[in-house]
């Protein structure tokens, strides 16, 4: 930690003192290694593909098949301000005069206090985690998981190649997005994932061929242990079984327009609808609505209206609305986004009262061209999941595609 604060703090006064000279240096074009400093002990890799284009560095960050290309923000006096594109979060840096190393900072502002971590960067194509040899054994299957912070059920994807892996996790609440790393010559797992705004790091052994046990690092304090045996046969509930509409009671609820007025829903005739009940601070709830927005015109035409009603931190109401506005625009979301309330589950059930408990974010209603709830779907399994994305989108696509034909 204070090796960094002193390059960074160097780094400023060189572009300060000779702002021209600085102000040009540029890094060289390649794979490059980065390591979040989380804490004294934990270092998190991580990697980007850094080119230039038009005299200016493009960065992207990769976590297996995710590739994150950061918006350039602004370049003052040889630092560099990069904006994630959908996450409110940034990378703040400046590069070495050679142009194979750099030194920053990344800043989470999806928290009630903005988090500073600091990170550096070199180029090198080497692994993500840099281990050494080949494993003799291989983690490529489907894993029965259990986190033992709060017993939490998961299920465990992994794809193995060589010294690579690649996989997720999947949950009742959604999955752990793209992870990616390596396994050594001990046969030890290691995973990483940051995309600006999870920082996950995982580290197991694997005893036998049929069981794991390690750690989970998230953030720069929280972790856990866990473990898993091989079984293609695991299985999580049911994620349209989770949330119920209340006996002899219909769909309603009432949010927050952007303008600040009261919005009273009411199903419209003859019109099928989207309710999508999410926050901008979750990137599950991201994934879902980039999905949202593919087949967004195809619905509308075929009489769907979408809804997003997002629950966001920030202290009042005129906070969290500045927050919801700036995920819209960031997103681009072109059907109607609701303010529900504050972050929280608790919030969530408590304006969606005709529901049973909200436990998830995101959780997604589908109604009927009558008024009448057909699918209420806790979690999302994205794109990371591989065929499990697959299915909820041909699932989700075929229920659409029965009431599209229905009178």
């Amino acid at each position: 930690m204070g090796k960094f604060c002193l390059f960074f703090l160097i780094c400023i006064k060189l572009a300060l003192e000779n702002g021209h000279s600085q102000s040009n240096l540029m890094p060289k074009s390649g794979r490059w290694h980065g390591e979040l400093s989380l804490n004294d002990r934990l270092y998190l890799p991580f990697e980007i593909d850094i080119s230039i284009q038009k005299k200016k560095p493009i960065l992207v960050i990769r976590n297996g098949d995710e590739k994150i290309k950061l918006i350039l923000n602004k370049k003052k006096n040889g630092i560099f301000y990069y904006h994630f594109p959908e996450m409110d979060s940034e990378l703040i840096l400046c590069f070495n005069e050679n142009g194979v190393q750099l030194s920053g900072e990344w800043i989470n502002y999806n928290k009630a206090k903005p988090v500073s971590i600091p990170f550096t960067a070199y180029l090198n194509a080497a692994t993500r985690f840099l281990v050494s040899g080949q494993p003799s054994k291989n983690y490529t299957g489907r894993w029965d998981v259990l986190f033992k912070d709060g017993d939490e059920h998961a299920i465990g994807l992994f794809k193995q190649e060589g010294n690579e892996i690649t996989g997720t996790f999947l949950t009742e609440t959604g999955d752990y997005r793209y992870l990616s790393g390596n396994v050594d010559e001990n046969n030890t797992l290691y995973l990483s994932c940051f995309d600006g705004a999870h920082a996950y790091q995982f580290v197991a052994h694997m005893s036998g061929k049929d069981e794991v046990s390690g750690l989970f690092y998230s953030g720069q304090s929280y972790q856990t242990s866990w473990e898993g045996k091989r079984s293609d046969l695991a299985t999580l509930k049911d994620p349209d079984s989770i949330t119920r509409l209340l006996d002899n009671t219909s769909f309603s609820f009432n949010a927050t327009t952007l303008k600040g007025k009261t919005y009273q829903f009411t199903p419209k005739a003859k019109t099928g609808t989207i309710i999508q009940i999410m926050g901008s601070w979750c990137p599950n709830c991201i994934d879902e609505t980039n999905y949202f927005k593919e087949i967004y015109s195809e619905y509308k035409r075929k009489g769907f209206e979408f809804i997003a009603v997002s629950f966001e931190l920030g202290k009042d109401k005129k906070e969290q609305l500045i927050r919801l506005k700036g995920f819209i625009n960031r997103c681009k979301i072109p059907y109607l986004v609701l303010l529900g309330g504050k972050k929280g589950a608790e919030e969530a059930s408590s304006v969606f009262s005709t529901l049973t408990k909200i436990v998830g974010f995101p959780t997604t209603i589908i109604l009927d061209k009558n008024g009448v709830v057909r699918r209420i779907h806790t979690g999302f399994s994205g794109p990371g999941t591989g065929i499990e994305f697959l299915n909820y989108k041909s699932d989700t696509e075929k229920l659409l595609n029965e009431i599209t034909q229905e009178n």
